[in-house]
C-alpha cells in the first residue's frame, strides 16, 4: 500500500491520532501523567467524553497504523477504570478520507474497525449514531484542541 502522502496522487491535507474516553474522575490526570505534553479536553457533543489529540512525536502520520505503544499505554489506563476508551485515526488527502480505530475496555480491545462508516461504527459504543455524514466535530480542523480546560 502506497503512503498516505502519495495516495492517489493527492498531497497529504489532515491527520488526526486521538484518545477519547469517558469523563470519569480522575481519569484527565492519568492521562496527563502517561502523555505530559497532552491537555484533556473535555467534549459534550455528539458524545460525552474527554479527548486528546496526539502529536507527531507519538505517530507518524504517512504509517497506517496505530502505534502498540500507545496501544498498550491505554490498555493498562483501561485496567484500573470502567470507562470506555477510542483510540482513532483519521487521514485525509484532498476530499477523501479515512478513519479507523479501536474500542478498549478492561485492558483489551474489544472492537476493531476501518473502511468506510467506520467513524459512525466507533461513536455506536457510546449509544450515539453519527449518520452516513460521520460530522464529528473534533475532526474539523478549526476544533480547538490544546487548550486545557480539564488539567490538573
Amino acid at each position: 500500500m502506497l503512503p498516505i502522502r502519495h495516495r492517489r496522487g493527492l498531497p497529504f491535507m489532515y491527520s488526526f491520532f486521538g484518545l477519547f474516553t469517558d469523563p470519569v474522575p480522575g481519569l484527565p490526570q492519568r492521562i496527563c501523567a502517561a502523555w505530559p505534553e497532552l491537555n484533556p479536553i473535555e467534549i459534550d457533543s455528539p458524545i460525552s467524553a474527554i479527548g486528546v489529540q496526539f502529536g507527531i512525536q507519538r505517530y507518524e502520520p504517512s504509517l497506517e497504523d496505530t502505534p502498540s505503544a500507545v496501544v498498550h499505554a491505554v490498555e493498562e489506563l483501561s485496567q484500573q477504570s470502567p470507562a470506555r476508551f477510542m483510540l482513532l485515526r483519521t487521514e485525509c488527502w484532498g476530499g477523501d478520507g479515512a478513519n479507523w480505530g479501536q474500542i478498549i475496555r478492561d485492558g483489551k480491545t474489544v472492537f476493531k474497525t476501518e473502511g468506510h462508516g467506520a467513524l459512525r461504527r466507533l461513536i455506536k459504543h457510546w449509544g450515539v449514531d453519527l449518520g452516513p455524514s460521520e460530522i464529528f466535530a473534533p475532526l474539523q480542523r478549526d476544533f480547538p484542541w490544546g487548550v486545557p480546560d480539564v488539567r490538573p
